[in-house]
């Protein structure tokens, strides 16, 4: 799960625009980023022509401004759903880019196209002057704040390895005080005592969910090298 605070987009310049362009594209804050997007990574060889990586872009033509950022090729890979993208990219524009999309939907009210600019509008417009460098950036950013979130308090990945690897479990064990003892005297106090089978199965969880978190990590910071190689 990736999550976006609404509070913390009041800290921001122009927040009432962005909060507004969020609620017209009908975008939550929340994303829950399932195991199988991870079945198509964005460093993998596409075998697929770029007409292919076009097709879901479509929409985002037959105005004088739109067409002029051209799809980057690594789109076709790139394992994010585009509801999270498009979410990000408002999200992370910058006071210049936030003006520069009202300008361009401006020209479809005072232009020949006379008509209120509708969620595909929106989104085509703010890809035109965000690209996806900014919402990949936060997105690294959101997944490293997930991962410090998992760890606190119980480690990384690999300590949870070595603390499943050092136990065995048992169907029964005493419920121990640790009241007053160290982080280290806790982690040490954790690998002696025996172990029951729910709290082997909670442990097994945590560090999955930790694991998934670092795959995902891997893939943004991978996508916004390459989105930063593009622009």
């Amino acid at each position: 799960m990736v999550h976006y605070p609404k509070e913390a987009l009041q800290r921001f310049d122009c927040a009432e625009l962005k909060l507004q362009l969020l609620e017209e594209q009908k975008f939550q804050l929340r994303w829950l980023l399932h195991t199988s997007l991870l079945h198509k990574r964005v460093s993998s060889e596409s075998s697929l022509p770029l007409e292919a990586c076009k097709k879901d872009w479509s929409q985002m033509s037959g105005y004088s401004w739109s067409g002029h950022r051209k799809v980057p090729y690594y789109m076709d890979h790139l394992i994010f759903p585009e509801d999270l993208m498009a979410a990000l990219r408002t999200i992370s524009m910058q006071e210049d880019d936030v003006h520069g999309v009202i300008s361009l939907l401006t020209e479809l009210s005072e232009s020949g196209y006379r008509r209120q600019p509708s969620e595909e509008d929106i989104k085509a417009a703010i890809w035109e002057v965000c690209g996806n460098a900014g919402a990949l950036q936060l997105l690294v950013d959101l997944l490293t704040t997930k991962i410090m979130e998992l760890e606190e308090g119980s480690g990384t990945e690999a300590n949870d390895t070595a603390l499943l690897e050092g136990l065995s479990t048992t169907e029964f064990s005493p419920k121990e005080q640790q009241d007053g003892l160290s982080e280290h005297e806790c982690n040490i106090f954790e690998r002696k005592r025996p172990m029951t089978k729910n709290r082997y199965s909670a442990i097994v969880y945590r560090r999955g969910q930790k694991h998934l978190a670092c795959l995902f990590l891997k893939e943004a910071q991978d996508a916004l090298h390459l989105s930063l190689s593009e622009e």
